[in-house]
């Protein structure tokens, strides 16, 4: 009886989680300039509009790959040293970088983003779009600074005992086994922050200063208009997106140890 409920509960579940996307991946089809569900007209012509056609979209589209891509890639860049000085030191020094790393995503967004803001004016830089990607890059610097961590913790140590017993050096040794073993934590961290860098609003609302527009900014301005079906075309973008790279963590990354499992005990 137990595990029939269970069952139920997880249908039931599923049918929750699945409802409102597909009432917005339906909207999206609408004919007109008005959500409707069901969809009137249906066509695809908002996708169009969305990816190739409409100039506000596709450049609120390019600056959203812009961020996400470079905010990323720059996250990744700043938590190997940081990860990688924690776990082959174990230093106080590296200890605290690493906790001053995790600071930005563990603040309220709307606390990190007024104080962003008033660094970036200071600066000089409020309203660029590279303050955008930094920003990004300081914020979700937390996820690839934990998945590299996992996956140098997994880093086999008689790999490293046989290499310095050949004569190997610690940059050949980082080469040939430490990279190789965490590139899987690597690519997963850099998905993470691209997903969540993506999909991002309060930072960048400070961040942008209305010079530029991302996904997330234009569908908030576009909201004096009213709700449209481009926007939803643009929810459906964000989760295609999210589908796609957390299908690929969990075929590619070792996703039971990122979420946690204690995998000593298999």
């Amino acid at each position: 009886m137990g595990r029939v409920f269970g069952h139920l509960f997880m249908a039931l579940a599923a049918i929750v989680v699945a409802l409102p996307i597909v009432i917005v991946c339906s909207a999206a089809l609408n004919g007109g300039r008005t959500m409707f569900f069901p969809p009137q007209d249906p066509t695809l012509a908002r996708f169009g509009e969305f990816f190739f056609s409409e100039p506000v979209w596709t450049r609120a589209l390019s600056n959203s790959v812009i961020v996400a891509l470079g905010s990323a890639t720059l996250a990744v860049l700043m938590a190997w040293p940081i990860a990688y000085a924690l776990w082959k030191t174990g230093s106080r020094q590296s200890a605290m970088l690493a906790g001053l790393g995790s600071i930005p995503f563990a603040l309220p967004p709307i606390v990190f983003g007024v104080g962003l803001g008033f660094f970036w004016s200071f600066l000089g830089g409020l309203g660029s779009i590279w303050a955008g990607i930094i920003s990004h890059a300081v914020l979700f610097l937390a996820l690839p600074l934990v998945t590299i961590s996992i996956g140098l913790q997994a880093v086999d140590r008689a790999h490293l005992d046989a290499a310095a017993t050949m004569g190997a050096t610690e940059g050949v040794t980082f080469r040939t086994i430490i990279l190789p073993q965490t590139l899987p934590y690597t690519i997963s961290g850099f998905f993470f922050a691209l997903v969540l860098s993506f999909n991002e609003f309060i930072v960048m609302f400070f961040v942008s200063a209305s010079a530029f527009s991302t996904v997330t900014l234009q569908i908030f301005n576009s909201l004096r208009n009213g709700y449209t079906p481009t926007m939803a075309v643009a929810a459906v973008a964000f989760i295609t997106v999210s589908i796609i790279v957390f299908s690929a963590v969990a075929r590619w990354g070792d996703l039971p140890r990122l979420m946690g499992a204690d995998q000593s005990r298999n």
